[in-house]
């Protein structure tokens, strides 16, 4: 390592893969880390995980510096470190970590030493330089490596191994499924599943209460009682006799048993419309950035069928169906639905993809809209569950239309995507 080197100053936040894309995008061999842990930090072990990145992505001399989370404590620990002190180094500070006044503080100490300030932009997808006197510099990202795992990784958060896929870049595009393009076969698999549904109920009919059930047919609460005494080999008297509380505990397990497998069996009965719909949207995607290439340059990949999970643990914390993550860290998730969706479900679903990622991470929720079906039943209720939909402000609604759709009531998926991505691109890009 040489006497002399760019070190980067960086203070730990709940937001980490901010302050670690700057330093990858610019860092060369050789190059040094300040990182700066508050209190606050190291109590929530915000530094774990994006420490590993960096030494992962080749950035291995770092510094880790516990402070106080007062903002004196950091002034005070810059001022009189060797690194910064030392003439000859270039000091750069990355501006998205810790709370305004110790970023304040931090850039009060490096004063006479700063060479440029950098931040991660979390409105348009680039990397602004400033020095002094100089106007703001944004330049695309185009070197560093992070991916999906590596965002992941800055939370604690890892890939569960199984059906994810890489849909893009890739040396092949995906291969185009039948579902939303052939337009006899669309139909049919929506055709389908509303047959289906008019068979099955979204749920069994509710049980009488145990009190009703035994009022309606005393003789066979009696049985009730024998059987369970058979089953435990009791004697059928009063000293044994079961208690009402008892009875009706197992009366109403039975009936909760009935209720979970009834509703496993539905779903393994339903055709899978949902899975056609995945496909045929990660698809589109990756052929929609094929034919838009000023996007190229701010989506870093697109994920499809990933499962999410804390790491170390077994339980899955998140699925996403087709996922982008922009080369500033965003992680924009399309929430693929073939019918219906709840709005409690989707507000939890946004709240862990956003501890999973960061709190610049949003949903959109795609489902199906064909008006050419719009005099068929099945297309009519779809319509009214995705009305429902598109009012819920927190999410974009994206709709999945035919390629070519000319409809003046629904622009085109395709259109829709580049409504979405065009407010992460600078100003007359």
């Amino acid at each position: 390592m040489s006497q002399h080197s760019t070190v980067f100053v960086a203070l730990s936040t709940s937001q980490n893969i901010a302050n670690i894309l700057p330093i990858l995008e610019l860092a060369q061999c050789g190059d040094q880390v300040l990182w700066i842990e508050s209190a606050t930090a190291k109590k929530s072990n915000w530094s774990t995980g994006a420490c590993d990145v960096l030494r992962q992505q080749g950035v291995t001399a770092i510094h880790l510096i516990e402070v106080d989370d007062e903002p004196a404590s950091i002034h005070r620990v810059l001022r009189q470190h060797p690194l910064i002190t030392t003439t000859g180094n270039i000091i750069k500070l990355v501006a998205n970590g810790g709370t305004k006044l110790q970023m304040m503080a931090a850039a009060k100490a490096l004063n006479g030493h700063l060479d440029e300030l950098l931040y991660n932009s979390d409105r348009v997808c680039v990397l602004e330089r400033e020095r002094d006197n100089q106007p703001i510099n944004a330049t695309f990202y185009s070197r560093h490596q992070v991916d999906l795992s590596e965002v992941l990784a800055c939370n604690n958060r890892e890939i569960v191994s199984s059906h994810e896929r890489r849909v893009w870049p890739t040396t092949e595009l995906p291969k185009k499924p039948r579902y939303g393009l052939d337009v006899d076969y669309t139909r049919d698999c929506h055709q389908r599943i509303f047959d289906w549904i008019q068979t099955h109920p979204d749920a069994p009919k509710k049980a009488f209460s145990y009190q009703q059930a035994t009022q309606l047919a005393p003789e066979y609460g009696d049985q009730f009682q024998a059987q369970i005494c058979k089953a435990c080999n009791l004697e059928i008297n009063e000293s044994s006799k079961i208690k009402k509380r008892n009875l009706e505990a197992l009366y109403n397990c039975a009936h909760q048993l009935d209720r979970e497998a009834w509703n496993c069996v539905g779903d393994d009965e339903a055709p899978n419309i949902g899975r056609e719909l995945e496909d045929a949207v990660a698809a589109r995607v990756v052929c929609w950035l094929k034919t838009n290439p000023r996007f190229e340059q701010i989506v870093q990949s697109v994920w499809c069928n990933v499962k999410v999970r804390q790491r170390g643990k077994k339980e899955d914390v998140a699925e996403l169906d087709t996922a982008l993550l922009l080369k500033n860290g965003i992680l924009l998730h399309l929430e693929c639905k073939s019918f219906d969706a709840k709005i409690k479900d989707m507000n939890s679903r946004l709240g862990e993809l956003q501890r999973s990622s960061s709190q610049l991470a949003r949903i959109a929720i795609c489902a199906p809209s064909y008006p050419v079906f719009e005099n068929e039943k099945w297309h009519q209720a779809l319509s009214k569950k995705t009305a429902a939909m598109r009012e819920w402000k927190q999410f974009k609604f994206i709709a999945f239309t035919f390629p070519h759709q000319n409809d003046a009531t629904e622009i085109t998926f395709e259109n829709a995507m580049t409504q979405w991505l065009e407010s992460y691109l600078p100003t007359g890009f």
